[in-house]
């Protein structure tokens, strides 16, 4: 039977996943009596549905699979592909249950992290650049929220692996091909995302030139990966003996000269985060341009098409993934803003696209829907188009947590 979440049902689900291990109540404590002139509390904050509904889907994602088969995408009945842990998308999963502990402080969301992120510490020794993608998301953001050093070891280690991927010639981490390919030298405007497993490392006891060439790798993203309007090319290869551009090219774009919108929102999201660890201003001007390109181009209803470009809209798929991504990354770079209004429009921006997430167009309500987020596309070439993508509900999640520490309540999202 689907899982439907209620405010007390979820809290009844969470309660029933760690009763058998949790510690017996402390006695009660007989409260202290208000003074008659104390003034009346505020008001409890209204409920949010939104909330309601990404718990009630990640429990029934919980009980519909079972580590280490990790949601990918849905299939045509609604229900969700699965891929193993190699696959540079395994730790998303795991990764929207840290989200919503860190959010609730509830010890059962972590219980249910811990346990999905486990069968991925494996991964620490696999040559591929989305280690950040994978392991800081899961391991480091469980790091930070609970200090288990176990978790940061984790975490350094892939750096470790990582780190062997960068060529001080090309000054950047290659992406795809093996570490000790000679035939090719390609990096993707996606990369930029796992620079911060690079920046975090470098900075909390690894090795302290990973943050140097985090910075080294971004500075010349923003060279060679981000044209004169702000919009981003998602390929450069580079001859790996002298560090020379060789050319642009796409994989997953409409062209190589088109503007792939999943691509600009790792790229707002990937030059904000630099900002964050460097401070450097290169980064944050970056960060604008590029979500300013973004947001010109964006439809009416705040979505955007799978790519900017592609000449019949009318018929081309959506990418709620690079919408979820992009308001992520706006509500963090609103606290960069000096100026008080670009603060506020960068907040509005990101209220306006996630009010348009939450709508019933992108949000079904139907519960035989496994993902939170319909009308997404990971790869159009390779066909996977207009589905669910966890990549996509996770953000989903971590946006709306950013939203309410940067705005207040989400209540009025999902208020249909």
């Amino acid at each position: 039977m689907p899982i439907r979440a209620t405010t007390a049902g979820v809290g009844l689900v969470l309660a029933a996943l760690v009763s058998c291990s949790s510690p017996a109540p402390a006695p009660a404590v007989a409260p202290t009596p208000v003074p008659a002139a104390a003034p009346t509390p505020a008001a409890a904050p209204a409920p949010s549905r939104v909330f309601e509904y990404t718990e009630g889907r990640l429990l029934a994602t919980d009980a519909a699979l079972k580590p280490p088969a990790y949601p990918v995408r849905t299939k045509p009945d609604g229900s969700w592909l699965e891929v193993a842990a190699d696959d540079w998308t395994a730790g998303f999963y795991a990764a929207a249950l840290w989200r919503t502990y860190e959010r609730t402080r509830d010890p059962a969301w972590r219980q249910l992290a811990e346990k999905w992120q486990a069968g991925l510490a494996s991964e620490t020794k696999h040559d591929n650049t989305d280690l950040g993608f994978k392991l800081f998301d899961t391991y480091g953001v469980g790091y930070q929220l609970t200090g288990n050093e176990s978790y940061k070891q984790i975490v350094l280690r892939a750096a470790d692996t990582l780190a062997r991927r960068y060529d001080p010639d090309v000054g950047m981490f290659r992406v795809w091909d093996d570490a000790d390919d000679r035939t090719q030298y390609r990096v993707n405007i996606d990369a930029l995302m796992n620079l911060e497993l690079m920046f975090w490392a470098g900075q909390n006891g690894g090795n302290p030139r990973y943050a140097e060439l985090a910075g080294h790798h971004a500075q010349r993203a923003l060279q060679d990966l981000v044209r004169p309007d702000g919009g981003t090319w998602m390929f450069a290869g580079y001859d790996q003996d002298t560090g020379k551009l060789l050319s642009h090219f796409t994989k997953q774009g409409y062209a190589t000269e088109s503007t792939w919108s999943r691509g600009q929102a790792w790229a707002i999201y990937g030059f904000t985060t630099a900002y964050r660890y460097t401070k450097d201003p290169r980064f944050l001007d970056a960060a604008r341009r590029t979500a300013d390109y973004f947001v010109r181009h964006l439809p009416p209803d705040r979505v955007p098409y799978w790519d900017f470009d592609v000449p019949d809209k009318s018929t081309a798929p959506r990418d709620t993934s690079a919408a979820a991504v992009t308001a992520s990354a706006l509500l963090e770079l609103s606290g960069y803003e000096a100026d008080a209004a670009a603060k506020q429009r960068d907040i509005d921006t990101a209220r306006d696209i996630l009010s348009s997430l939450s709508s019933p167009t992108y949000a079904p309500r139907d519960p035989q829907f496994a993902a939170m987020l319909q009308h997404g596309t990971q790869h159009l070439p390779k066909g996977w188009a207009d589905s669910g993508i966890m990549f996509g509900d996770y953000y989903f999640v971590e946006a709306l947590g950013r939203y309410e520490k940067t705005a207040g309540s989400t209540a009025a999202f999902m208020s249909d």
